[in-house]
């Protein structure tokens, strides 16, 4: 199914609660005597936060700018796995552990690369996070999970079939009852100053004058000749995770980041492009239930190990693919019937049917779930060392498919401070520019810890938003004077 399909049925049936505003949205504002207070560019979970934020903060006129004709971007489609560290009923003690496991949790993902300012700004303000976006109307399930590569079951999720999308729902309801102006088909294909406002030109023709400008444009995970300029692997015919059956049109092609540059924003980390096994044969979106084997039906890797450490070992496999078995027990994502039409997962009514299907000796496969099972059942995995179990994998009907590596997030981007603005190469800032998510690049360092991207958007998102606003004022304020 495409995605515009689905997302457009999605809007469709919500449409009495306010889903997502395609073409059709309301018509643009009245026209500003002056330059807008804030500018969104790009309109998924980081701009929408931006937004929301900034007319929350005093920002009195905010336009999102928007290329496509739906709102969200690829925060739409995401999983929605939120990785938060909430005080809750924790004493301040409890708290601060958590929040300290969740600190060295993404330095061992990311290798101890990424800017440590950044990643305590992100860890401390998850649980804030998580608390704003229920204001705005997203409802949570009970449990935690730990998605995949998340080291933990620290993850808070609305659904498992469109997480993702609640999000963006939930705030764009928000963004509409706060008089956020939102321009579809918009692109922003340039940016230069007039004195202390920033001009953004629109489709190649249209000027738009901001005092602040938040770029939330997303990463270049769509862009072939963009990633290949970093990591030749990482060609065409390699997809992105959220246009994985090539069916649709690109959105994250690199726009934010080449109108950064432009006014001499520094980048970091662009090679540190992270491959995920997910849009094939995986169906499940969360750490314990599934098992990874080669072509001929060994176990190569610990299944719970961080994303960056699974896709190392899948690019090492001679034909860059493996199989993933799961079995009914599991909760399934929503991709689950797509890709039991398209054949990329196939059901089986034993292990010995299942072992045939992957064209895997019979006996092997049973001595290989007989030992993962009993691993499961006890919790201690001494061949691979994994310690996330949810269950053995014993009930009928098993399910299996191939996986391969997905273009998945790009850690690189802008270089940027925890106050959201722009920098330079001196760590000077770029007045007037901020930015949010994964436009951005600094925070993750070599690896992305599992379920930190949506937390990114809006934790940035909303900082970006709070220090455009403030920008906004002080100009304002100035001018007054």
């Amino acid at each position: 199914m495409k995605r515009r399909v689905l997302v457009a049925g999605l809007a469709s049936a919500a449409a009495l609660g306010g889903g997502l505003e395609a073409a059709r949205a309301r018509p643009q504002g009245p026209r500003l005597d002056g330059p807008a207070d804030v500018l969104v560019v790009g309109s998924g979970l980081a701009g929408l936060s931006a937004a929301v934020a900034a007319r929350e903060a005093g920002a009195e006129s905010v336009i999102v700018l928007e290329k496509d004709y739906l709102l969200g971007g690829h925060s739409a489609i995401a999983n929605g796995y939120f990785a938060a560290v909430r005080l809750g009923g924790r004493n301040r003690t409890e708290y601060e552990t958590a929040v300290q496991q969740m600190i060295a949790d993404m330095n061992l993902t990311g290798k101890s690369a990424g800017d440590q300012r950044l990643i305590e700004t992100l860890v401390r303000g998850t649980g804030p996070a998580l608390r704003w976006l229920s204001r705005h109307g997203v409802v949570w399930m009970n449990s935690t999970y730990e998605a995949l590569g998340g080291l933990a079951p620290r993850c808070y999720v609305s659904s498992f079939e469109r997480g993702g999308y609640d999000f963006v729902r939930a705030l764009s309801r928000s963004a509409r009852r706060l008089g956020v102006e939102i321009r579809f088909s918009s692109r922003a294909t340039a940016i230069g100053r007039s004195g202390s406002n920033l001009v953004v030109t629109v489709n190649g023709r249209t000027p738009v004058t901001a005092r602040s400008v938040v770029l939330a444009t997303g990463g270049f995970g769509d862009n072939p000749q963009m990633r290949m300029r970093y990591d030749p692997r990482l060609t065409e015919d390699i997809r992105s995770t959220a246009n994985p059956y090539g069916e649709e049109h690109d959105t994250a092609m690199g726009d934010g980041i080449a109108l950064g540059e432009s006014l001499g924003a520094a980048l970091v980390d662009m090679d540190q492009i992270l491959t995920i096994p997910y849009s094939g044969g995986r169906l499940t979106n969360y750490v314990g239930a599934d098992i990874y084997l080669t072509r001929d039906g060994r176990r190569f890797v610990r299944e719970d190990a961080p994303m960056n450490a699974i896709s190392e070992a899948v690019w090492k496999l001679p034909t860059h693919d493996f199989w993933v078995v799961t079995d009914s027990q599991s909760a399934k994502g929503a991709s689950r019937n797509v890709k039991l039409i398209k054949g990329l997962v196939k059901t089986a009514d034993s292990l010995n049917a299942a072992a045939r299907g992957m064209g895997i000796d019979p006996d092997r496969f049973r001595a290989v779930m007989a030992r993962y099972n009993e691993s499961a059942k006890s919790g201690r995995d001494p061949e691979f060392g994994r310690t996330m179990f949810t269950q053995q994998i014993i009930r009928p009907p098993f399910y299996y498919g191939l996986e391969k590596p997905y273009v998945h997030f790009c850690n690189g981007g802008l270089k940027f401070s925890p106050e959201g603005k722009v920098l330079r190469a001196d760590l000077s800032a770029v007045d007037g520019l901020f930015a949010a998510g994964e436009v951005t690049g600094g925070l993750h360092g070599r690896g992305r810890l599992g379920g930190c991207s949506l937390p990114d958007c809006v934790v940035f998102g909303h900082i970006a938003g709070k220090s455009a606003a403030a920008r906004a004022r002080r100009l304002k304020a100035g001018r007054r004077a």
